[in-house]
């Protein structure tokens, strides 16, 4: 009758200050968000940028870095097949949903690297790796 309740487990999600996730962040984010900007085509420059001028040891870091480049050279690819289904059909819908999602997936990639933990782009073909 005395028994005690068990400990109360408690998961860590909080950022590791002494970890640099901002250029993974700014990754992330460059590559869904510059298709705006700029142009889809070209989404894939500023994931590229951060990519090689990273020196970091860091292999969760190296690791958002390549699936963020290999996430906006497939969106970039994407979007030429997209422009040949807009004379077709409905291409344009299609580029949309397609680019919406892409914008949720590179959310879900920062909150993963903001937990310390890995993330892989659905439906991204792997060019680069860490």
């Amino acid at each position: 009758m005395n028994e005690q309740p068990p400990q109360a487990v408690v998961i860590n999600q909080t950022t590791n200050p002494n970890r640099d996730i901002g250029s993974g962040t700014a990754s992330h984010l460059l590559g869904s968000l510059s298709g705006i900007i700029i142009s889809p085509l070209f989404s894939w420059v500023g994931p590229l940028i951060m990519h090689a001028s990273n020196n970091n040891e860091d292999a969760i870091l190296k690791h958002h870095l390549a699936q963020s480049l290999n996430a906006s050279i497939t969106f970039s690819l994407a979007c030429l097949i997209h422009g040949v289904l807009m004379f077709v059909c409905l291409g344009f819908i299609t580029l949309l949903v397609h680019w919406i999602m892409y914008i949720i997936w590179s959310i879900n990639a920062n909150n993963a690297l903001k937990a310390g933990q890995m993330y892989d782009y659905p439906f991204a073909i792997s060019f680069v790796t860490p």
